[in-house]
């Protein structure tokens, strides 16, 4: 009986051995991979590497490389399409395993980076700089810029200006109105006096000494009230009528004057058309087609029907204009007509000026702040969609670690941040730029309308 009870118990002792050496065999024998598990293992680890090495590095603080980068998806379509988001998932699940932070940032950048580089392109050529029309009623001043204008004036000092009209002698109310306009000239003008056929007489026998008297009274300079008075008495009406002459001497008066901001202005008093076979026509086509550039206005006083014709015809060839007066009070009427036209033109260029200045502004403004906000929610856009594919990812099992994937989500911040404070930090320079530009223009548009208005208004 007791062999039996032993005998039981040493057959359920190797019982149990036998059975524990077969379960650990077992285990021994499913933990181990076969060389076709192996191969395929090691397959797909050097692919990943091959794999890696194709994901082009995206930038992270450069914001001229970062505004080229495109995804291959729309980042607003993910959110409204199914399919379209199915085949972007498709694309992570094929994406290489392990990767690192900045692996998987690199690869999302260029799965779904939002396409912002027209925007960039628009923001940057925003010119804050406000440019306004420079030309004013009198073509006197140059914004921001000065001009400098020279005054030639040509006075007809021939036989037939010691005529009487309605108020007095033609010489002598040409002078008068001469020495008035050279007065009213603008501050930093400058004027010059010729005058021709102021020599000899009507006669035959002194025609060619008086075709030849052509000369400067008055020196080409600032205006000096009590020497351009004595320079207007130096003469008086004489001979012939050479009016080609002294436009062609005015040339010569004027060769030096050249350059972009200098004006050259030719005024000619004169009551008849050339008497010396010159060809005033050709003289003064010749004059405002140098490089003077000056216009030739002609003033006719008391001239008949055919001889405006010509003086208009001389005006026109020389870039100017023709205006005929028969009368001291026609004369008169004429600048006081001018004056007025003045104030009003003066007005109206301010007030034009102003809304130029102000539409600009705001066109630079809403330009600016457009194209800005298209690249702010852009980017945040991208950046949400970016933030939302790492549980993507990390469900894939696709980071290598936790802290791939804390770096991950760091640097898609830091995207977002260097683009958000690049273009926040130019729109308040170009704002800048463009206040203290509208605040000068208006202030140089103010001081010069209620400049020439009162000018204009008290003459």
């Amino acid at each position: 009986m007791k062999r039996k009870i032993w005998a039981f118990i040493l057959l359920a002792v190797l019982l149990a051995a036998a059975a524990a050496g077969c379960s650990q065999d077992e285990k021994a024998s499913g933990s181990k991979k076969s060389d076709s598990e192996q191969a395929a293992e090691t397959k797909k680890e050097n692919t990943d590497k091959e794999e890696k090495k194709n994901i082009p590095q995206a930038a992270v603080y450069n914001v001229e490389e970062i505004v080229k980068e495109k995804g291959k998806y729309d980042p607003e379509k993910l959110g409204t399409d199914e399919q379209y988001k199915k085949k972007l998932l498709k694309e992570l699940e094929n994406a290489p395993d392990n990767l690192s932070g900045e692996e998987a940032y690199s690869l999302v950048v260029s799965l779904v980076a939002a396409d912002i580089e027209k925007e960039a392109e628009g923001f940057e050529k925003v010119d804050p700089v406000i440019t306004i029309d420079s030309s004013t009623p009198e073509d006197e001043i140059d914004i921001p810029d000065q001009e400098k204008v020279n005054v030639a004036i040509l006075l007809d000092a021939s036989g037939s200006m010691a005529a009487e009209v309605s108020g007095g002698q033609k010489m002598k109310l040409a002078k008068q109105a001469i020495q008035k306009y050279a007065q009213d000239l603008p501050e930093g003008s400058n004027i010059m006096l010729r005058v021709y056929g102021h020599k000899g007489t009507g006669s035959d026998a002194d025609k060619e000494m008086s075709c030849k008297s052509n000369e400067v009274v008055y020196n080409l300079g600032a205006y000096d009230e009590k020497k351009f008075s004595e320079s207007l008495e130096q003469f008086d009406p004489a001979g012939w009528t050479p009016l080609a002459g002294a436009i062609e001497a005015a040339q010569k008066d004027l060769a030096d004057q050249q350059g972009e901001n200098i004006k050259n202005v030719v005024y000619v008093v004169s009551d008849g058309v050339e008497t010396c076979d010159g060809d005033p026509v050709s003289a003064a086509k010749s004059l405002n087609g140098s490089d003077i550039q000056a216009e030739v206005n002609i003033i006719g006083f008391d001239v008949d029907n055919e001889g405006q014709v010509k003086l208009k015809e001389v005006a026109e060839a020389g870039g100017g204009q023709y205006k005929s007066v028969y009368s001291e009070s026609e004369l008169n009427d004429y600048l006081k007509e001018e004056y007025s036209r003045l104030y009003w033109e003066w007005l109206s260029w301010g007030n034009d000026r102003y809304f130029d200045i102000l539409g600009q502004s705001n066109d630079i403004y809403f330009d600016m702040l457009g194209y800005g906000n298209d690249i702010y929610f852009k980017s945040l856009g991208a950046k949400n969609v970016m933030s939302s594919l790492r549980y993507d990812l990390k469900e894939m099992n696709k980071f290598k670690d936790e802290e791939a994937e804390d770096k991950y989500r760091e640097l898609i911040n830091i995207r977002h941040e260097t683009v958000d404070e690049y273009f926040d930090q130019e729109e308040e320079r170009k704002n800048k730029i463009r206040k203290d530009m509208k605040e000068k223009l208006e202030k140089k548009v103010k001081e010069l309308k209620e400049k020439n208005t009162d000018k204009y208004s008290s003459s």
